[in-house]
């Protein structure tokens, strides 16, 4: 069963992309919450909802049990009036083979694969490649995370450029100069980074 999905292009919030967090786990975290419409929401919903239906069988299979408790979070989920998938990936995780170390793929809007991963910030418009996976825990029974594998730059907008006196709507007047760095270049030596419902199956 193929449980990566890619989602319709949506608007990003907080990504961590480039780097991964470190904030919460020492080992890092790249992650993405992206914002889409409502009908590509739901379409995209579906989609995760059958391959989360299948895996929920299995599981009860597996553990030999008619049915089991549901987690009571979702990374495909309505939140503060805003329909959000969120994305993650662990940047690197001790195994007994030793230390693994993960990135995520990046490609630019025509489909390049990009070496170099400029720094991704709120408000790029992005396509994530997604691996649906299943777990269950005693504690929280069966759920399910969204893995972040890939993710294709639609549009970007890099983070810090906020900043930029552009997005005041200032530009070059007559008048007081004082003896900082021009407009243009002002704000970009050092940007700044921009730092669950239930299944239905």
């Amino acid at each position: 069963m193929n449980k990566t999905l890619t989602t319709p292009i949506g608007t990003a919030y907080y990504p961590r992309i480039d780097t991964p967090d470190t904030k919460f786990n020492s080992d890092g975290v790249y992650s993405c919450k992206l914002h889409l419409d409502e009908g590509q929401f739901n379409t995209f919903k579906m989609q995760v909802d059958s391959l989360v239906k299948q895996a929920y069988e299995e599981m009860c299979r597996e553990k030999n049990k008619p049915s089991l408790r549901i987690a009571d979070t979702s990374p495909v989920r309505v939140k503060d009036g805003n329909f959000e998938v969120y994305a993650k990936q662990v940047a690197r995780k001790d195994t007994r083979k030793g230390l693994l170390e993960f990135r995520v793929t990046v490609f630019d809007a025509k489909g390049k694969r990009l070496e170099d991963i400029p720094p991704i910030g709120s408000g790029s418009r992005l396509k994530l490649a997604v691996e649906v996976y299943p777990y269950y825990t005693d504690l929280n029974g069966f759920g399910y995370s969204l893995r972040l594998k890939a993710v294709q730059i639609v549009e970007l907008v890099e983070y810090g450029s906020s900043s930029n006196p552009a997005s005041f709507g200032f530009g070059e007047e007559d008048g007081f100069v004082g003896e900082g760095e021009s407009l243009n270049s002002a704000f970009t030596d050092e940007p700044s980074l921009s730092t669950v419902s239930t299944p239905s199956f």
